[in-house]
């Protein structure tokens, strides 16, 4: 009996002195286990779908004709405008109410290489072709000035015909022309400003239109 008790004392012993220079031994499979659910995740991870990138809206920009000002009237407000600029992202040219369509051979470099320009065009039968002196077309050749553009598109044509390419229509206002406001922006806050402006004006309309190219 006191054989068996002692070897009974001995054995647990033994599992003892083996916990103790083993301790990995009693977490291995605690850590087996974590690496598992580690490598689980990471492969659902992998398998679920990217969620998708959301891109912000494109802003539109939208464009504002301001008509109807008299020549005092639009001094001014062009001066509202210009202080309009400092506080929204808009710009704003002035535009002829009234335009004629010229007809052109572009500059040339000098008054000699234009005065021998327009020889070979009278020589062709242009007889109404001129050079032009004052800037900023100085040295270009006048082909005509037209009220629209299929008159100015049917006299190049004309020219073509006789072999002169390279002609160019211009716009230009009409002498004693009345102007207006052409406004560009994307800050949807510039209607209201410009609408408060519009009141200090009663005789002037705003116009939203398609803004050009």
């Amino acid at each position: 009996m006191k054989g068996l008790l002692g070897l009974l004392l001995l054995l647990n012993a033994g599992v003892a002195l083996y916990f103790v220079l083993d301790p990995g031994a009693q977490h291995g499979p605690v850590v087996e286990s974590l690496h598992a659910e580690k490598m689980a995740l990471r492969d659902e991870a992998a398998r679920s779908p990217a969620s998708p990138q959301v891109l912000p809206a494109a802003v539109q920009s939208f464009c504002i004709e301001w008509r109807g000002l008299s020549r005092e009237e639009r001094v001014r407000a062009r001066e509202d405008l210009k202080r309009l600029v400092n506080q929204r992202i808009l710009s704003f040219t002035e535009q002829p109410a009234s335009i004629r369509h010229w007809v052109i051979f572009p500059p040339l470099p000098s008054e000699q290489a234009a005065a021998q320009k327009l020889r070979e065009l009278t020589s062709l039968g242009l007889n109404d072709a001129f050079v032009v002196k004052d800037l900023p077309w100085r040295y270009a050749i006048s082909l005509g000035l037209y009220a629209n553009t299929e008159a100015a598109a049917r006299r190049t044509r004309e020219v073509e015909a006789l072999g002169v390419l390279g002609t160019r229509v211009e716009s230009l206002p009409k002498q004693g022309t009345d102007y207006y406001f052409l406004i560009e922006s994307a800050d949807p806050d510039t209607l209201k400003s410009l609408s408060d402006m519009g009141r200090v004006y009663p005789d002037s309309r705003q116009s939203r239109v398609a803004c050009p190219p």
